[in-house]
């Protein structure tokens, strides 16, 4: 191992007899349930430090925390380390994982590196079990908001080991604690079952390439790194991604995009409000945007989400049909606004996207609204349903009045959300400025504006973007009313 290409070498680390009559103060490379072993930590990390290698810690257990830290200290003192050094801890109770299972204790953990050897990269995960089909429950927005609270305020640089068979399923809750600080960075791991090559390019092509790194066993890491490198490729978006990185990746050199459409900044996104198969088709084989579609009961089927009919048609075009197209022609940089006016057909569309993502027919953004009233109640079920049938996407909060509202059940989630607002209740030019900002901070913006303000709408726009720039990754976008 220490000539070969491996670029780190993980052990995990306890105390000599640990938990026994004949536990001694010395850190030796165990698993547990081991508790004797042939190498101790002094003598391994002489070994290591002979190489190139990188260093990983695993640390099971509190009590040989500070002794180890104190080694390396004394390694660092007397010969120089000079290597990457990864600290490892399982902090956070995680999915399938029972409540007396206790996790390392995180704050005595990293209060122990800070005092003692703090030049490391933190390696800080949750404990996981998994065994399907009955334990294969995912990450959860509780879960990843208690890690954020432990590694918020740490000065290292943190990565999160995560389980690969459940990244994609977790992805609204792992992609929101990701996007919280440029410390932060992915670690997947794998137990006895491989994930997909599928798994893997789904978490690479909707994070920094940079910021994940991959401790996954052969033949599948070979696979993925020659799936990963391939011109060409299908990128596997998130559904609930932002839709700039969409129509404008700054990563993923590899992937396809079909757009000849050169985008500026957010306001030049287009937005075509499907109403037949005609149009829909054409406008698919140019441009690039988002595709609006105002959602309708079909009247021969009730509960059958279809699209408003415009009148030139005397076939319905259901949104199953819409999902059909989008996933044959699965490499055009178009997205899906879905605005829906009842709870009985928002839910049959989430069960539709449900499907169609499942089939991996639905790499691109998802918006959805409900359209009408705007009660505390019809939020809640809005959030709700979503968050049980489809929670991969950008939900839509319709504000008609200013200063917009924003119901309590909207502001802990993990998910985008933007606001539609209407242009004509905004305050005027310059005034709306510092107001718009604020809510961009967190928020995405949905304007819809009518034709006479116009112009004065894309100064004061132009003005919001140029003062926003590089700062958040929230969007301001302007749409017609007829949209």
């Amino acid at each position: 191992m220490l000539k070969g290409d491996v670029m780190i070498l993980e052990a995990d680390v306890t105390l000599e007899g640990y938990g026994t009559a004949n536990e001694k103060p010395i850190p030796i490379m165990a698993h547990p349930p081991d508790i004797y072993s042939d190498n101790n930590l002094d003598q391994w990390l002489d070994a290591v430090l002979t190489s190139r290698k990188g260093i990983k810690l695993d640390f099971k257990s509190l009590g040989s925390v500070g002794l180890s830290l104190d080694l390396l200290s004394q390694k660092n003192s007397s010969r120089g380390i000079n290597r990457p050094v990864w600290l490892n801890a399982d902090i956070i109770l995680g999915p399938n994982v029972p409540d007396f299972v206790p996790p390392v204790n995180g704050t005595s953990f990293l209060q122990l590196v800070q005092e003692s050897f703090p030049d490391v990269t933190l390696s800080l995960g949750w404990k996981v079990a998994y065994a399907p089909p009955l334990f294969n429950q995912t990450y959860t927005r509780h879960m990843v908001e208690g890690m954020f609270d432990m590694i918020k305020d740490v000065p290292q640089k943190v990565t999160l080991p995560l389980h690969a068979l459940l990244a994609r399923s977790g992805w609204q809750h792992i992609s929101w604690l990701l996007s919280q600080s440029s410390r932060f960075s992915l670690t997947l791991w794998q137990g006895s079952t491989h994930p997909t090559v599928s798994d893997l390019l789904f978490v690479r092509d909707n994070s920094h390439p940079a910021r994940v790194y991959y401790d996954i066993y052969e033949p599948t890491l070979s696979q993925f790194k020659q799936a990963a490198s391939q011109q060409g490729r299908l990128r596997r978006f998130y559904p609930g991604g932002d839709l700039m990185d969409f129509l404008c990746p700054a990563h993923n050199s590899h992937t396809n995009h079909q757009s000849t459409v050169t985008l500026n900044n957010s306001l030049e996104v287009h937005w075509f409000t499907v109403t037949e198969r005609t149009s829909l088709l054409a406008q698919l084989s140019d441009g690039a945007g988002m595709l609006v579609v105002h959602v309708a009961s079909d009247s021969n089927q009730p509960g059958v989400p279809v699209l408003e009919s415009s009148g030139k048609s005397s076939e319905a075009l259901t949104l199953q049909d819409v999902l059909q197209v989008l996933g044959q022609k699965a490499d055009v940089p178009w997205g899906v606004h879905l605005r829906i006016p009842t709870l009985q057909l928002l839910e049959a569309s989430l069960r539709l996207l449900h499907s169609a993502y499942s089939r991996e027919e639905l790499y691109r953004p998802v918006w959805i609204s409900m359209e009408g009233s705007q009660s505390a109640d019809s939020t809640n079920e809005f959030v709700s349903a979503v968050e049980r049938l489809f929670p991969y996407v950008t939900l839509v909060l319709t504000e008609q009045n200013w200063p917009p509202v924003i119901p309590a059940t909207a502001t802990g989630l993990s998910q985008r959300v933007a606001l539609h607002l209407n242009k004509a209740s905004l305050p005027e030019g310059q005034e709306a400025i510092n107001p718009l900002m604020r809510l961009m901070d967190r928020y995405d913006l949905l304007v819809e504006e009518v034709t006479r303000c116009r112009a004065e709408a894309c100064t004061a726009f132009k003005a919001l973007m140029t003062e926003r720039r590089g700062r958040t990754n929230t969007n301001l976008y302007v749409t017609s009313a007829q949209s």
